[in-house]
């Protein structure tokens, strides 16, 4: 173990490749982790570092890994496991949620040399100068007492030719829900400040980004830590206001933020994405109140169907638990009841995991394994039928669709402003990046086939 980041030379393994040491970066989890891993390959490549794919030998692997649920964390294992088949001798990095939760697993199973938590991630570079090994390895565990955003900034740019950016304008989180382990590992909510915001914004402007994600652990607590308090309305005011890119899309907000005031505010921003992610979670009142959340399924749909009223184009998508400790059949089938209801057009379904630290870790009257992956999977055949529903409505319809793939000569994929999957033919030689302004005409199996009508305007 090491206190803290010295200056000692690489260890043994870390030999460098045309004058390079190679590292092999794999992300899992939410948008803010993969925000935080684009900063991770700027200060790598500044460093002198040459990125490399997971699947090859490096000298250095890094797991940038999600402890949100039991799976999530046993993947980041499992990379682990994979760095160390692929080259015994390097260096391998545990970091961020994952690296923090299951320190002492990653120390006893013998599967990183590192092991750096959501505060010292950001310190990479200088934590790898310190030489770890297996039985002995690098490990930081720091209280989350940090009152800023852990905010990654300045980004360069985003990846090499992509179009569409993330901007992580808040961290952490307050709620506690019974079942969450984020805010043990990410500490209190945070906010970037709007300078900070508009700062990124111009940089993503300079680099060509067409869209930007506004993403973080809880959106809509945007502001409130701030001196003064402002809210998530007042930071898209500002950017109505400002320099901006083509279009901004909001990564997820909790239903009781979608106030009638935030939606009806930002009802004429046509560059705002009509997207809303909402999490439900569960749709019986009994079950809510037992995970913590702040909200009852009445209120829940008074907020999606104001949105739809508001947005009758959106895309709205809602997270799902199944089989939270307790919940009786009667209870599932409330929550699809409730789903089949309302105008959702997507669904993100997921079983209950126990999450150490948590109140609901120890809660009496989980679900049996079959029983759990059977109402998952009426959840996902539904969200299949929502998903159809929704594509369907909007045949004939013209969209904007950023532009992201190239899938074959002559035929691009990219998404549309609410949030579709579209496949059409290319308008002459074009680059990744342009907006094109595309008609829905059939639904296939890789997406919306569209008709191009020729590049939005103002792009």
């Amino acid at each position: 173990m090491q206190p803290a980041p010295g200056n000692s030379g690489p260890g043994t393994g870390w030999s460098a490749v045309n004058g390079f040491r190679t590292v092999a970066l794999e992300t899992l989890g939410c948008k803010v982790n993969q925000y935080e891993s684009v900063y991770f390959r700027q200060t790598l490549k500044e460093a002198g570092y040459r990125l490399v794919s997971f699947r090859e030998r490096a000298d250095i692997y890094l797991v940038h890994g999600c402890a949100v649920t039991a799976r999530a964390t046993f993947q980041a294992r499992q990379l682990l496991r994979r760095a160390q088949r692929l080259n015994p001798d390097a260096a391998i990095v545990a970091a961020g949620c994952h690296g923090q939760l299951e320190a002492a697993r990653i120390v006893h199973e013998r599967l990183a040399t590192h092991i750096l938590d959501n505060r010292t991630k950001f310190e990479l570079v200088d934590w790898l100068r310190v030489p770890g090994d297996l039985a002995n390895p690098v490990c930081s565990s720091n209280p989350l007492d940090r009152p800023t955003i852990f905010s990654p900034l300045p980004l360069a740019a985003w990846h090499s030719g992509r179009a569409r950016a993330l901007l992580k304008v808040q961290d952490g989180c307050n709620a506690f829900c019974a079942y969450c382990v984020v805010p043990h590992l990410r500490g209190r909510s945070r906010s970037l400040s709007l300078e900070g915001v508009g700062a990124q914004m111009a940089r993503f402007l300079v680099h060509g980004c067409r869209e930007v994600v506004l993403t973080g652990i809880h959106l809509g607590q945007w502001g409130k830590d701030l001196d003064p308090s402002v809210d998530l309305a007042t930071l898209l005011r500002v950017l109505n206001e400002g320099a901006r890119p083509y279009r901004i899309r909001l990564s997820s907000l909790e239903p009781m933020e979608c106030t009638s005031s935030l939606l009806t505010s930002v009802a004429g921003y046509t560059w705002l994405c009509p997207h809303f992610h909402v999490p439900l979670q569960s749709g019986d009142a009994d079950v809510l109140a037992g995970m913590g959340r702040p909200y009852t399924p009445q209120q829940y749909a008074e907020r999606i169907w104001e949105i739809h009223r508001l947005f009758p184009r959106a895309a709205l998508g809602a997270d799902v638990m199944v089989g939270f400790p307790g919940e009786s059949a009667v209870q599932f089938a409330n929550t699809c009841d409730l789903i089949r209801q309302l105008p959702l057009s997507y669904l993100h379904a997921f079983p209950f995991s126990p999450r150490p630290g948590t109140a609901a870790e120890s809660l009496p009257g989980r679900l049996p394994g079959q029983e759990l992956k059977r109402r998952v999977q009426v959840l996902r055949d539904l969200s299949r039928q929502k998903k159809q529903a929704f594509q369907a409505g909007l045949l004939g319809r013209t969209v904007e669709v950023l532009a992201e793939t190239e899938i074959e000569p002559g035929w691009w994929r990219g998404t549309s402003e609410n949030y579709l999957q579209v496949v059409f033919p290319a308008l002459g030689a074009l680059m990744p990046g342009f907006i094109a302004r595309v008609t829905l005409e059939q639904l296939t199996e890789r997406g919306m086939l569209g008709k191009p009508l020729g590049i939005a305007a103002g792009t």
